[in-house]
């Protein structure tokens, strides 16, 4: 079905989701630079979680889980911490500038793993972490709110699938190659090709164009930012758009952390105390894999099945939890890798349905000056409860010494957020979707 619309120029509103690829040239740039760069990360992430494993030791029974539950506390939280400041530059600077100064130094810390190689040298690696996602955070904020920018009004739902199926993808295929690379050229080789996709990232956005875009109307203040009030003004704009609770979405899911952490776990149960750091590597990289797999599955099912209205998309939220709780709770009676993953797979398709959902539908509602701080807002909140999350799992498991009492325990968790965030927002639900189901 083709339709021509005032803003721009003829589309293919119901063509392939690649589509968007060859309609929208700046998207095609924006996205490879996110997918090259991506890729890097994943391999970079396999590589941490099996060097934590050699330095600080698999084979000790306690503290294993706190030592994975430190990692990804330490990975998620700077998004917190620097999320009011990444959303109010986005606002106010240049997106692209943002994006590229990111990867240039990001390239540079991810060289400094190279230094890592002692025991006592843990906190090392922690801290090359924290500076990581920290400047990762400037670049996610700025690459999101860059997108409506760089696609037709009617592309950008499935500028938003394209770039989470992307993320599945690569998660995929960078963590399963994590895994080889590991075997094949060391830890040390997989820093390196991690740097690499950074400054392959920057030769790509160097050729971005975007147009001018809205500039926050309040001029910038540190005090503002410090104190996260840059951030409540976006969240105070999606709550006159009726948005807040999709806002939100993402930090009721945040006890899902709690899988991540429990993931390396499961993995080392293939490896045996005697495993090797390589070992460790290629079984977590399964099971990355199969999270990908799910997050890539996910929205693109429920958008065949059911459509991309703002009733869909709340629906597919409050789906999302309910998927990913009953497939890890199905994990422990499964005795076989592969059908571990197989339910791995299904629960992060629910993950994937909840991250899409959210995103497009206030994105479709709210103002191109208040993006960035939104995205911020949003993404601080999610990574604060993930972060939480995840640390208390990690402790959890050196106590209870049981993983299947601690999937159990996560996913009753999660039962409670969904239940927590549907009711919640019924009232909002029922403003918007009166408003925009009949505009």
């Amino acid at each position: 079905m083709e339709r021509r619309d005032s803003e721009g120029p003829r589309v293919d509103a119901g063509g392939p989701m690649l589509g968007v690829l060859r309609r929208n040239p700046q998207y095609r740039l924006l996205w490879t630079a996110q997918a090259v760069s991506m890729t890097g990360d994943w391999l970079n992430r396999v590589a941490i979680l099996a060097l934590l494993n050699l330095l600080g030791g698999m084979d000790v029974a306690v503290g294993v889980g706190l030592l994975f539950g430190i990692e990804i506390f330490v990975r998620m939280m700077p998004a917190v911490v620097f999320g009011g400041l990444a959303g109010a530059l986005a606002d106010r600077c240049s997106r692209r500038a943002l994006m590229i100064g990111s990867d240039l130094i990001r390239a540079v810390v991810v060289l400094g793993y190279l230094q890592v190689d002692e025991a006592d040298e843990v906190w090392i690696l922690y801290f090359l972490l924290i500076l990581q996602m920290g400047f990762g955070i400037f670049f996610q904020a700025a690459r999101s709110a860059a997108i409506p920018a760089t696609v037709h009004p009617d592309d950008l739902g499935k500028a938003y699938e394209l770039s989470a199926i992307t993320w599945s993808t690569v998660l995929c295929v960078g963590a399963l190659l994590g895994g080889v690379l590991a075997e094949v050229i060391g830890l040390d080789g997989v820093f390196v090709c991690d740097a690499g996709t950074y400054l392959v990232s920057v030769l790509l956005l160097t050729r971005l164009k975007l147009p001018e875009h809205e500039k926050a109307a309040e001029p910038f203040r540190w005090r503002e930012v410090l104190l996260f009030r840059d951030l409540a003004r976006g969240v105070s704009h999606a709550r006159e758009r009726g948005v807040v609770w999709a806002v939100l979405a993402k930090t009721f899911w945040g006890p899902a952390g709690g899988y991540l952490v429990l993931l390396p776990i499961l993995a080392a149960r293939h490896v045996g105390p005697e495993g090797s750091a390589a070992d460790l590597a290629y079984y977590t990289s399964l099971y990355y894999f199969a999270r990908g797999l799910g997050t890539g599955i996910g929205p693109v099912a429920v958008r065949l099945v059911f459509g991309s209205t703002d009733r869909i998309y709340r629906g597919q939220i409050a789906t999302g939890f309910l998927l990913a709780a009953v497939a890890y709770v199905i994990l422990p009676s499964v005795p076989s890798l592969a059908g571990s993953l197989i339910c791995v797979v299904v629960a992060h398709m629910g993950g994937s349905a909840i991250w899409v959902g959210s995103t497009t539908l206030w994105q479709r509602h709210v103002r191109e000056a208040y993006r960035g701080r939104i995205f911020s807002a949003e993404f601080a909140g999610m990574t604060a409860s993930f972060a939480l999350a995840g640390l208390i799992t990690g402790v959890a498991y050196d106590s209870v010494g049981d993983w299947a009492i601690m999937l159990y325990a996560v996913s009753a968790t999660v039962v409670l957020c969904a239940l927590a965030w549907t009711f919640g927002g019924r009232s909002e639900s029922r403003a918007s979707l009166s408003s925009s189901d009949c505009g």
